[in-house]
């Protein structure tokens, strides 16, 4: 790997490795805090919290694990180590969610509102300052770094002011008398968990089944710009985020030489990374035409 990727990839640990501290802060100060008070939607902000924690756990895999060369055990490389650690926290996000639901429903027919101090104002104020740092710090860096994931991460939390919001908002509704915002409040929160793992476990279903990860005509466009094809069949993709890899079947001028027809697969391949810098590995498959050069399929 060169010296600037390694960097890089330090770089982007670092950040992730901040992130997560600060994420596990502000998710145990709420649960701590949302269960002395008996706020149930606190602690299930402070559970969500731990979502952005989850986040941070899989870029690390993917910064320390998912990037390392294919060796003997893994000669196709370690991406879906990242796969793997998406079904876990997955999985374990979605029975989160169960749980959280099934205590906001137990606790909807209270009649008494928590009790809410001061102690949870500051929590929760200071979680959005937490979230508005981490937002910023997530971006700065993916910009300078390169990083689509920290700034995909930084819109993910950016998304997540919202939830602490929420909580503030049932906290000034519940002084009005309302006492079922609370269990309100956290079934929304329930809600957003669930959706986040479903997202989750969908997309590391798809890299498993080896779905689509790029449409085959994004493909082909590129192949047509390449005089030397004459035709093409049997365009596949897998793989996800940045790392794709493709396979395809092109047809040559059949006088070509070995060499000749190898500098035409060369040719694909830089041209397919170049217009697509996800793809990480392409197989081109070089038979004869038969059709003349420049001709396509119909």
């Amino acid at each position: 790997m060169a010296a600037s990727a390694e960097v890089a990839r330090a770089g982007v640990r670092r950040v992730l490795g901040t992130t997560l501290l600060l994420n596990l802060a502000v998710s145990g100060a709420k649960i701590l805090v949302g269960t002395l008070s008996g706020s149930l939607a606190m602690v299930a902000d402070g559970y969500h919290s731990l979502v952005d924690g989850s986040n941070n756990v899989i870029g690390l895999v993917v910064a320390t694990f998912a990037y390392a060369p294919p060796d003997t055990g893994h000669p196709y490389g370690h991406r879906k180590f990242e796969t793997a650690a998406t079904l876990f926290i997955g999985g374990a996000l979605l029975l989160l969610a169960g749980q959280i639901a099934l205590g906001a429903v137990r606790s909807a027919g209270r009649a008494e509102p928590p009790a809410i101090g001061l102690l949870n104002w500051a929590v929760m104020i200071a979680t959005l300052g937490v979230n508005f740092f981490v937002t910023w710090y997530e971006s700065r860096e993916g910009r300078r770094l390169g990083s689509a994931y920290l700034l995909a991460d930084a819109a993910h939390t950016r998304s997540d002011l919202l939830v602490s919001l929420g909580v503030i908002v049932s906290f000034a509704v519940g002084r009005l008398g309302l006492v079922q915002a609370d269990a309100v409040v956290a079934l929304g929160i329930a809600a957003v968990i669930a959706w986040q793992a479903a997202r989750i476990l969908v997309a590391a279903f798809n890299v498993l089944t080896d779905r689509a990860a790029l449409p085959a005509e994004a493909i082909a466009s590129v192949l047509r710009s390449i005089p030397e094809v004459a035709s093409y069949r049997d365009i596949r993709t897998r793989g996800a985020g940045d790392a794709v890899y493709v396979d395809l079947c092109v047809h040559v001028d059949g006088d070509l030489t070995l060499r000749e027809a190898h500098d035409v697969a060369d040719r694909i391949e830089e041209a397919l990374m170049r217009a697509h810098p996800e793809i990480v590995d392409v197989v081109v498959h070089v038979e004869p035409a038969s059709l003349a050069p420049g001709e396509r399929p119909l």
